[in-house]
């Protein structure tokens, strides 16, 4: 039974946005006070050859990244995450719900008797670090990786991106032993980021559910409601098809903000259903580095659910029990 105030964050960044240093362990420690069971942070591999462009706002490559070096950023990334003092879970039943929510009622009960211990999920964003090494994905999933992204701003080997020209024209053959060699992990494929040609060939060779951790659905006619990082509803129904989750995304919301959030996971949840929708808010990047930069206001997207005449049981599922679905499914 999964509280229905317990949220998990399926894309985060948390307390490391920068390309070195150690965790901000104050950002972590907002979980706990946010209701926040587990938070999925993500190493991004092509971090050092992207910025963010001063005009528009988005991410661009700036160059290719030297043999090697985005496996040793990946390990950095991890490494910092591993030595910032909190649990890393390996397996669904190591994210344990809390027995008595002192966020939401301080005085419920005793601090002595509160289980509440909030948990990292190992998680990388690109596959840049293989270099045509599948068995590099072995060995992130035995370090604890529980989760890896095709793509991300780099047109890898292993598919085309969706904020670039397609190179490749979907999927490649690489990219289809990637996608096998982590169902047989037991590690979640993350397609965002991926072309949509891409996905096709994801869903086709896939055998377990997949997400779209951090994503909008398209909305012609909105304020960057043609953003190149938006779905389509085609995108969104092969994500839904294998059985995964799409995760509502915040960081490009420059005028909607927190609200905006709010209002696209409601999208979300028209097009799609219920069971197949997340929060993946890719804190703290873009407009989340000052509306969202760590996990506080999180309880307000539970409120705002709730607010809004959802069910308990509805609550639950897109704020945790649908990612956790995927999780399980995934690990069996």
């Amino acid at each position: 039974m999964i509280p229905p105030h317990m949220i998990i964050d399926m894309h985060t960044h948390a307390g490391r946005p920068r390309r070195t240093g150690d965790v901000d362990r104050a950002v972590l420690a907002t979980m706990r006070p946010g209701g926040v069971a587990a938070a999925v942070v993500s190493a991004i591999a092509d971090l050092p050859m992207i910025r963010r462009h001063p005009t528009t706002k988005r991410l661009e490559k700036v160059r290719d990244p030297d043999p090697g070096e985005c496996l040793a950023c990946v390990e950095g990334y991890l490494d910092s995450f591993e030595r910032a003092g909190m649990r890393i879970a390996r397996e669904p039943d190591e994210i344990r719900p809390e027995a008595c929510p002192r966020a939401l009622d301080p005085g419920a009960c005793p601090r002595a008797l509160d289980p509440w211990d909030p948990a990292l999920v190992l998680a990388i964003e690109g596959c840049e670090f293989l270099e045509g090494d599948l068995d590099r994905l072995d060995a992130m999933a035995a370090r604890g990786v529980r989760s890896i992204q095709l793509t991300h701003y780099l047109v890898n080997e292993t598919g085309d991106v969706q904020t670039a020209a397609p190179v490749h024209g979907g999927l490649t053959a690489i990219g289809a032993g990637a996608v096998r060699r982590m169902n047989r992990l037991g590690v979640i494929v993350d397609v965002a980021h991926c072309s949509e040609a891409t996905v096709k060939g994801v869903a086709r060779v896939a055998s377990r559910p997949f997400l779209c951790s951090h994503a909008n659905l398209q909305e012609p006619g909105h304020p960057d409601g043609d953003h190149p990082r938006y779905i389509s509803l085609d995108y969104a129904r092969m994500v839904v098809e294998s059985g995964g989750v799409i995760g509502a995304w915040i960081s490009v919301l420059w005028q909607e903000k927190l609200p905006g959030l709010i209002r696209h996971l409601f999208r979300l949840i028209d097009a799609v259903g219920v069971d197949h929708v997340g929060i993946g808010t890719d804190l703290p990047a873009g407009i989340a580095q000052t509306e969202l930069p760590d996990f506080a206001r999180h309880p307000e997207i539970a409120a705002a659910l709730r607010e809004r005449g959802m069910t308990a049981e509805e609550v639950a599922k897109v704020c945790a029990g649908n990612w956790l679905r995927v999780f399980r499914a995934v690990r069996a």
